[in-house]
């Protein structure tokens, strides 16, 4: 996770960062940030879709998604590009780590705040640290993406 100032940010959030520090993405600003900031945890720490991998994602929309003023062509080229390289995100990403679920990822028996609380206190004293690793290999990838695409 990327901690700056003394704030440690999610893994939505760090994901973007470190992506936008190595290939800018387009509209990255401090909206961008507010969005994902409730996306860690995945999402509002419900447990769903892993936010470093929903940060991938929002990159790719940054890079490939549509705003509404293209002609209904590029419209519609953009949005089936879009979601072929995002298909390919998540599918890399469950190859790997064998789930997209932030609850599955870190074997949490359920999905309130407490639960996943209490789960990542016991993977950091077991010196554990899942999430750095997805926020890392996600960064990555989608870096790998947009540079080839």
């Amino acid at each position: 996770m990327i901690v700056k100032n003394g704030l440690r940010f999610n893994c939505c959030e760090s994901v973007l960062l470190k992506i936008q520090e190595e290939h800018p993405l387009s509209g990255f600003d401090d909206a961008i940030l507010r969005v994902a900031s409730n996306f860690g945890g995945g999402v509002a720490g419900w447990g769903d879709i892993c936010g470093a991998l929903s940060g991938g994602v929002m990159a790719i929309g940054l890079t490939y998604g549509t705003e509404g003023d293209e002609t209904p062509t590029v419209f519609d080229e953009n949005r089936v590009l879009e979601r072929k390289i995002t298909l390919e995100l998540i599918k890399e990403f469950k190859t790997r780590w064998g789930y997209v679920g932030c609850c599955d990822l870190l074997g949490c028996p359920g999905f309130t705040p407490e639960e996943r609380a209490k789960r990542g206190e016991e993977l950091r004293a077991n010196g554990e640290s899942p999430c750095d690793e997805y926020v890392d290999w996600t960064a990555e990838k989608t870096l790998a993406i947009l540079k080839t695409k």
